[in-house]
């Protein structure tokens, strides 16, 4: 599952000292139609924004995309016109609600399923078939025909960095306002705002904003596995590293009898024929993804501003290229791709999931939404998941915005609770998060203190 189905200084000094000062936001009522800025184009984002919009709500999405948006659940073309999936492989749907959603858009034709033949590869013994009922879509086009899809209509603005140091501030008549680069529109005060996307980024982004209860659940970590214990009042979301590979190979190199391939043991997690997908490369040659382990990719991480190039890209080339030959029982070297594309997901895949839907301060009028944002485990780290958690935060917002929801911090609240995957390390410990005024009275249970905290 995981990258598969997918596969983002306090402004007042002491929160206790100061809070008082800031303004209550107006209430939100479900019959006024609210402008909410939405933080991540993304699935999530997306999914929230869209979902708004059918309420009678104005949503702007702003994705750092240069392109389209999609984030993960994104796709290129390859030299010679094929579609390659870099990223979030497939998207499976078992909810009522996603599952209507793959249903119209395959009536429309922009999604279809993928009868793929999986198999378990390990050190070069025959492959395994793995077997599951699981349907599996892809876009018609790829899998950033899905994002498309959830774009149409929508006021997307691409290719805007919301800057991370005081990119969202909130005004003393308790309204948003975003810092947006020129051309990204005038338009930068909002109702309410949406962080969906995740890392460093979001952490920063939050980390001057009176929600403190927000931040502190958006500090992030980077790990290739969850700690082996957990720490009392140590949770913190935790995302692991990933590197893609695109190889063109020449027709009848690779072998034929698999679609796709969990890959055990070595750098590899995950190997797919794009050509059993989608239409082949003119030339005759496949595209296939490769994806690393958490712990390659931590080993191996560098800037991905600074991989294109580099003798890092030819030095990650070449092991991935060796251990893809490996795992299918080719000889050393005997792979030699046409083309190659390199990629490293920095912020690739949650470890661990925050055991509510989706986070909303209804104080300060924030929120969160996330594949890592999951009350069951089975949509942690999926594109199922990741519109869920927005669809499920917009559905709040407009119907019951002065009822906050998973923020319930201390001892008695949420957890962060490990994600187990191919993708992930050995399993954590369910841990939960210390909250931002230790003893404040903010967030010490699952009714939290001051205003009730929902649990969902």
């Amino acid at each position: 599952r995981n990258l598969l189905c997918l596969f983002g200084q306090r402004a007042f000094g002491s929160n206790k000292s100061y809070m008082h000062l800031m303004p209550l936001a107006p209430a939100l009522t479900q019959s006024t139609p609210q402008r909410t800025a939405v933080i991540g184009g993304g699935i999530a984002g997306l999914a929230c924004a869209r979902r708004l919009q059918q309420l009678g709500h104005e949503a702007v999405c702003f994705d750092t995309g240069k392109h389209a948006p999609g984030g993960r659940c994104s796709s290129r073309t390859w030299p010679g016109g094929a579609t390659v999936d870099h990223a979030a492989q497939y998207a499976t749907a078992r909810s009522a609600s996603f599952s209507a959603l793959m249903k119209e858009l395959e009536t429309e034709g922009l999604v279809k399923q993928w009868p793929a033949r999986v198999v378990a590869l390990e050190g070069g013994a025959a492959a395994v078939p793995v077997e599951g009922d699981a349907v599996r879509y892809v876009g018609a086009d790829g899998m950033g025909g899905i994002a498309a899809a959830l774009a149409r209509g929508l006021d997307v603005r691409q290719d805007v960095w919301v800057p991370p140091n005081g990119g969202i501030t909130y005004e003393s008549d308790g309204m948003w306002r975003l810092r947006l680069p020129s051309g990204a529109g005038d338009d930068c005060r909002f109702d309410a705002v949406v962080i969906a996307h995740n890392g460093k980024c979001a952490e920063r982004l939050t980390s001057s904003v009176p929600a403190r209860d927000v931040h502190s659940l958006l500090r992030t970590r980077f790990a290739a596995s969850l700690p082996g214990g957990g720490r009392e009042g140590g949770g913190v979301f935790t995302l692991n590293s990933v590197y893609s590979l695109a190889f063109e190979a020449p027709a009848g190199v690779m072998p034929s009898d698999f679609d796709a391939a969990e890959v055990r043991g070595g750098p590899l997690r995950w190997l797919a024929n794009n050509a059993a997908k989608y239409a082949p490369a003119d030339g005759g040659g496949e595209v296939w993804t490769a994806l690393s382990t958490g712990a390659f990719g931590k080993a191996h991480k560098v800037p991905q501003e600074q991989l294109a190039g580099t003798e890092a890209e030819a030095e990650v080339t070449a092991k991935l290229l060796r251990a893809v030959e490996a795992a299918v029982g080719l000889e050393p070297e005997a792979l030699k791709p046409l083309r190659t594309r390199l990629q490293l997901w920095g912020a690739a895949l949650p470890l661990c999931r925050w055991d509510d839907p989706y986070v909303w301060d209804a104080e300060h009028r924030i929120g969160i939404a996330g594949d890592w944002c999951a009350a069951s485990a089975e949509h942690a780290a999926t594109v199922e998941g990741a519109f869920l958690s927005g669809e499920a935060l917009a559905n709040h917002l407009a119907a019951t915005p002065a009822q906050p929801a998973g923020l319930s911090l201390g001892a008695d609240g949420g957890r962060f609770v490990p994600i187990e995957g191919a993708f992930g390390g050995a399993p954590g410990q369910p841990s939960w998060v210390q909250p931002a005024e230790a003893g404040g009275g903010r967030g010490g249970g699952r009714g939290g203190g001051g205003v009730a905290r929902a649990r969902l």
